[in-house]
């Protein structure tokens, strides 16, 4: 059996954001799925905000180089795996495993259809966005927290070119979704949610932070964490009433990927003679579709022995939680600052920071705790 090397961190389900939802579910006197976080409990209000792509080590360096009023510390969770936002998203929204939900990452391949899918886009791999929003069978085949949560108004605030898409049609089911523009329509809204005296369950999802990421480099990153966080902490942190909490996270980390550490592949590489179909997965995790599995990780250890870990379905089954036939037959996991990129358009360019994988950065991230009233967890 391989194992996971020590300078990764594989996802702790005992301290991660799934044990988060379910601290949730149990405040609000729900049975929840999973072990619950060791935070105070019995609020009537709780607003859940999830920073797209901001790590714990990230968190780190902003506290070193600015402070905030209502933020003082963190504690450390982690992600789920793959460390992606389809995957961990549909983890805080269900409180499940990713082997539970079955969204093990951005492009999948369905077995039911014939096809990789983008399951953010929820199309064929290629094809416009949402192209099987109404036609294919495809759904959530587990509830949502939301709709576990028949007596709390539950409420998503995300961007307004998300709303009524495919994706926020099945992880939304059971809530109200509220479309913002800006960060501070996003604060405000939040703050307004928070006023009612009614139950209730605010989930916010913030993604720039993770768009600059992308693209930009590590400062644009840090310096746009910086200011969502001064907007969350001046606008909404100040004046919570006393039976309110606020949670602040991630749902993943990102990592810096220079272009030396790249691996580009295409239908032309020799890695294809291994597989039944280009790869799935993200460009720091890949699912990779064979009938050679012993074969292919023998290849792959031959010619990229210090670039990833690379495991048979029975020994990647831990990171997911479990098992499920979405996962492929070989899981690869890239090493250290590695990416493996794949030229399924030939339109796919580099990408300044990525995740997906098990490093500090992608897997660690922050749980900011601010009960109302000076309560503490």
């Amino acid at each position: 059996m391989r194992s996971i090397p020590d300078s990764m961190v594989k996802p702790d389900y005992y301290s991660s954001i799934v044990n988060l939802s379910s601290w949730i579910l149990d405040n609000f006197g729900v049975e929840a799925p999973h072990g619950v976080l060791n935070l105070s409990k019995g609020f009537k209000k709780i607003a859940l905000i999830i920073i797209d792509a901001l790590g714990a080590k990230a968190l780190e360096k902003i506290f070193s180089i600015t402070s905030f009023k209502h933020i003082k510390e963190f504690q450390v969770i982690t992600s789920v795996f793959p460390s992606t936002t389809a995957c961990a998203l549909t983890s805080f929204y269900t409180a499940l495993l990713p082997a539970e939900h079955g969204m093990l990452g951005y492009i999948l391949f369905l077995k039911e259809y014939g096809f990789l899918v983008n399951m953010i886009e929820l199309s064929p791999f290629g094809y416009e966005r949402d192209l099987l929003k109404d036609r294919m069978e495809f759904r959530l085949q587990v509830k949502t927290i939301f709709e576990r949560l028949e007596n709390v108004e539950s409420f998503v605030v995300s961007p307004r070119r998300y709303m009524n898409s495919g994706l926020a049609k099945m992880l939304y089911a059971g809530a109200k979704q509220i479309g913002f523009t800006s960060v501070s329509d996003f604060v405000l809204k939040i703050r307004s949610l928070l006023k009612s005296q009614e139950k209730r369950l605010v989930v916010a999802y913030i993604p720039n932070v993770d768009s600059v990421g992308h693209r930009e480099s590590e400062s644009s990153y840090l310096n746009e964490a910086i200011m969502i966080l001064k907007q969350i902490d001046g606008a909404i942190l100040g004046k919570l009433d006393d039976d309110t909490a606020v949670v602040i996270t991630a749902d993943h980390g990102m990592i810096r990927t220079p272009k030396k550490e790249e691996i580009w592949w295409d239908r032309k590489s020799k890695v294809m003679e291994y597989l039944d179909m280009p790869p799935g997965g993200e460009r720091r995790m890949m699912h990779l579709y064979t009938r050679r599995s012993q074969e292919l990780v023998e290849f792959l250890e031959s010619e990229y022995s210090d670039k990833g870990v690379f495991l048979l379905k029975e020994e990647a089954k831990e990171l997911f939680g479990g098992t499920h036939e979405r996962m492929g037959d070989v899981v690869l996991v890239a090493a250290e600052n590695v990416s493996y990129n794949f030229k399924y358009r030939f339109k796919e360019d580099s990408l300044k920071g990525k995740h997906g994988g098990l490093s500090p950065e992608e897997m660690l991230v922050p749980l900011i705790f601010v009960p109302g009233g000076g309560r503490h967890g």
